[in-house]
This record gives structure tokens, C-alpha cells and sequence, in this order.
């Protein structure tokens, strides 16, 4: 597609990649009471984004997307104009169509792109790194990368530290932390990670009163790297067995929480099933027979699609229907039901200026591991020194980042439901989206206050951001733009 319109790239982007500036999730300005407001009347423009679950990254008067087509086979790149959302330029490529996708939450273009206000760097999957001008589009050099297939798609997203571009590459057949040069994409260093399954976690780039690191999670473990050589500087192990959620920091303190079915107990694995949506009564959860008593409508010994509600129970098919046969037997069921793996579900705070592995008494400042609380996919949110985290059903705590106290909860916030997006903070207010397509604008207290409640009427999977008083919010099928009018 021709550029219709010139973008003037700032020096330093507003919003420049998944989470915003440092990846914080933060806005320092005031929000001027737009989000109380939030509204049609406050509705900017709102533009049509492509199926894709990329979070905007923002620079200059541009705002970049991905999105897919044909089912993974077309990978789109689009810069969009903040001003009014129509598109600036518009590239495709082909890649590798991964045909395991089932669960609602697996889009072919699910990394967030990231700008440095002159370039912009999109990550596929199914085709590799590809850094774009960020004025007219052009290419400026691609790595292609060997294809990654996994029942839950592709997660993490690239981050940019001055020059230097980071990767996740775990779950490839060459799993490894890329460190590569955002100038011309040729690899500076490279970390080997092998035994190292699929992470979904983005990077997180630790800018602490001791030093500036680079800290990845992983599978039962979180490390950290020198960014200039990409040595490891420190670990802490036993960890969740798959991470989904990125670090949050402060300058003395980092903060990590993961949760994971195969580390939950049973009575935390049957909630998840449906967000909270469906009660099991206590004599239903007593019998090992239970979920096939009552969704096995027709009495045939197996489970069908189109035998559950909405649900993560049916958001997992695929992965529960081990034969492929559309049909989940009882075994297939139990097997997933009783499966366990090392590790656990726990929140972590690390002190800054760690070395080799930290544990209680060297380097951990404390721990929380009440499963209830800990986040899925959504990742933390540090801000005034307390801890958000939301959970799958809709269930609000936050936590003293000192000392790790309880501040409230876990309580429900009354949208239940799956949490896809990470909460951002704009000012002094928390910003909460709900898969089902609900937003939910929290004050930043010692007690759950909800200040507003909007029906998107779309579901969202990404992260908001916001950029010179304006909140842009992807949903299923639209990019929308909120802010004050004249």
C-alpha cells in the first residue's frame, strides 16, 4: 500500500513497544479525568485493526500494529495515523501457517512491535525479525527465523535497549536469547537455552540503583544476563513450569509471578475451567466423574465442542483432544486433570545487585504463593509501591511491594471472565481489561475502588497504551482511540 502521509518520528517514542516506556505499563501525565469519562463521547476515531493480538506501540503521529490473514499464511504489518487512525502504510509477507491454533488466545500475530522512533521492528512466528523505516515503510533489513509451532502460539514479544534488539527464542529447536543489532540485524550475542520449553514472557530490561540487566523468565526459572555480553548475572530457580508474565521493577526491587495449571492443586485447576462462571458444588467436586456427569449431554461417553459453554475448558480443546479426533474421551480428560510438573506457582521479589542464585536470606526479599492471586497470562503491575495483579475470573489483589503484605484481596473485581491484557497505569489510576470486551478504571488505594465500567462490545486480548492524553486500546476486530475532544 503507498504512504498517504508522511510521519513525523520523535526522538524518543511515547509508547514504544509491549508495556510502554522501560515496559513499567505506565503514563506519569494525569489522565484529566478522561478515563472516568470513558465513552462514545470520548471516542476519537475507531478504525478497523486486522485479526491480530499485538498491542500498539506509538511514535511520532504513528501507531503500529500486526496482523494476520489466510490463517497465519499472510503477515501483515500496518502504521496507522494517530490522528485519525487511516492506515499510512501497509506491508505483507508469507509465512508458515501453524495448523495446531485452537485456543482463542493464539493469533499468528501476537508479538508487539517495537519502535525506536526511526525504525520499527515486527516479530512473526512464522517468519522471523522484520525492522521497517518508520516514515514510508521500507525495509531496512529481516532475519528470518526457524518456525516455532506451539498449541499456544507465540507470545513474547522483542524489546529494544538503545541499539540492541532481545528475543526470546525458547521452544525452538535452536532455543536461545537473541541479542541483535537494531541497525542492520546481524547477532551480537546469543544465549543458549537448551532444555529451555516454550516461554510466553517478554524480556524485561532492569534499569535497578546497582546496574542495568537484562531479566528473562523461563521454564522454572527466572535469569538474568549482562546486556553487553549476555553473561548470566544471577537466577532464582523452582519457578513455574511455563510463564506467561513479564517482570514489573523498581530500582531496589524486581517482581515476578507466574501461575500454570500443571503446578496448581485440583480445586485450583477445576476453577480455571470456567473463570468462575460455572459453580461445582462441593458433592460434584467429590466425584472424579463430575465434569463427564454433566456435560456429557447425550450420554455417548465422550465431550464435543459444542457440548461446553464458553469457557477456557473449551478454549483448550485441542490441546485436552490428544488423538484428534474432536472428541474428549474420559482418559484424555483425567490425563490433563492429574498431569503435574516441576516447579510452582509462587510471586517472587528480588534485590538488586544479586550475583549466582538467590534464594531466602540472599538476595529474595520475600515470596507469595497463594494461587488464587497469581496471574495466568496478565502480568504485574508496580505502581506507588504497590502490586496489582489480576487473575483469571476476574480476581483483583494488591500487595504491599515492600514487604509483600496483603493491601486487598484476592477479591473479585465483578467482571469475571479470562484477563489477557496487562493492567497500565495512567496517573494515579489502574487500567483493567477483561477478555469479554469490559473496562474497568481502578484508583490506586488501600481499597478496591472502582471509578468506571465500559463495555467495549468487543473482546480484547492486548494491552492498551497511551500517548499525549490519548488511550488506544486494540479489540478483536478494531483499533479505537479515546480522548478529549477540541
Amino acid at each position: 500500500m503507498a504512504l498517504v502521509s508522511t510521519i513525523v518520528a520523535e526522538q524518543r517514542p511515547e509508547w514504544p513497544g509491549f508495556r510502554g516506556p522501560g515496559g513499567l505499563a505506565r503514563s506519569s501525565a494525569n489522565d484529566d479525568g478522561l478515563l472516568e469519562s470513558l465513552g462514545k463521547d470520548s471516542l476519537l476515531w475507531k478504525v478497523p485493526s486486522g485479526s491480530g493480538h499485538s498491542s500498539p506501540s506509538v511514535t511520532g503521529d504513528a501507531l503500529f500494529l500486526s496482523s494476520a490473514e489466510d490463517g497465519g499464511t499472510t503477515l501483515v504489518m500496518t502504521a496507522y495515523s494517530r490522528a485519525d487512525g487511516r492506515v499510512l502504510w501497509q506491508h505483507r509477507v508469507k509465512g508458515d501457517k501453524d495448523e495446531r491454533y485452537g485456543h482463542r488466545a493464539v493469533n499468528p500475530a501476537a508479538p508487539t512491535p517495537c519502535t525506536d522512533g526511526k525504525r520499527v521492528y515486527f516479530y512473526f512466528g512464522g517468519y522471523g525479525l522484520i525492522a521497517r523505516d518508520v516514515e514510508g515503510g521500507e525495509i531496512v533489513w529481516e532475519r528470518r527465523l526457524s518456525f516455532r509451532s506451539n498449541t499456544f502460539g507465540i507470545g513474547t514479544s522483542p524489546i529494544l535497549h538503545g541499539d540492541l534488539l532481545v528475543l526470546n527464542r525458547d521452544g525452538s529447536k535452536e532455543a536461545a536469547i537473541l541479542g541483535i543489532s537494531a541497525k542492520d540485524g546481524g547477532v551480537r550475542w546469543e544465549i543458549p537455552r537448551p532444555g529451555f520449553r516454550t516461554t510466553y514472557a517478554t524480556p524485561f530490561v532492569w534499569k535497578n540503583s546497582k546496574r542495568t540487566e537484562l531479566v528473562v523468565p523461563g521454564m522454572l526459572s527466572l535469569r538474568s544476563y549482562d546486556l553487553a555480553k549476555g553473561t548470566l548475572l544471577w537466577r532464582v530457580d523452582d519457578l513455574c513450569v511455563f510463564p506467561c508474565t513479564t517482570p514489573i521493577a523498581g530500582k531496589d526491587r524486581l517482581f515476578f509471578a507466574a501461575w500454570a495449571t500443571p503446578n496448581a492443586n485440583a480445586k485450583e485447576r477445576r476453577d480455571q475451567i470456567f473463570w468462575g462462571d460455572i459453580e461445582v458444588s462441593p458433592k460434584e467436586a467429590s466425584d472424579p466423574d463430575w465434569f463427564f456427569k454433566r456435560f456429557d449431554k447425550n450420554k455417548s461417553g465422550g465431550i464435543t465442542r459444542d457440548e461446553l459453554p464458553p469457557s477456557r475448558a473449551l478454549d483448550v480443546f485441542n490441546f485436552v483432544d490428544s488423538n484428534g479426533d474432536n472428541v474428549w474421551t474420559a482418559e484424555e480428560f483425567a490425563r490433563v486433570q492429574n498431569s503435574s510438573a516441576p516447579g510452582r506457582n509462587i510471586m517472587v521479589a528480588v534485590e538488586a545487585g544479586g550475583e549466582s542464585v538467590i534464594a531466602p536470606g540472599s538476595g529474595l526479599a520475600w515470596t507469595y504463593d497463594k494461587g488464587k492471586a497469581l496471574p495466568y497470562v496478565s502480568s504485574p503491575l508496580l505502581l506507588n509501591n504497590r502490586l496489582y495483579l489480576i487473575k483469571t475470573g476476574g480476581v483483583l489483589t494488591c500487595l504491599d511491594a515492600a514487604t509483600g503484605a496483603t493491601v486487598y484481596g484476592p477479591k473479585r473485581c465483578g467482571v469475571s471472565g479470562e484477563y489477557y491484557a496487562s493492567p497500565i497505569a495512567w496517573g494515579n489510576k489502574v487500567l483493567l481489561c477483561a477478555q469479554r470486551g469490559v473496562i474497568l478504571v481502578l484508583k490506586d488505594a488501600e481499597e478496591m475502588t472502582i471509578l468506571k465500567e465500559y463495555d467495549l462490545g468487543e473482546e480484547i486480548y492486548t494491552t492498551p497504551a497511551v500517548a499525549d492524553q490519548v488511550l488506544y486500546i486494540r479489540s478483536k476486530n478494531n483499533l479505537w482511540a479515546f480522548g478529549k475532544k477540541g
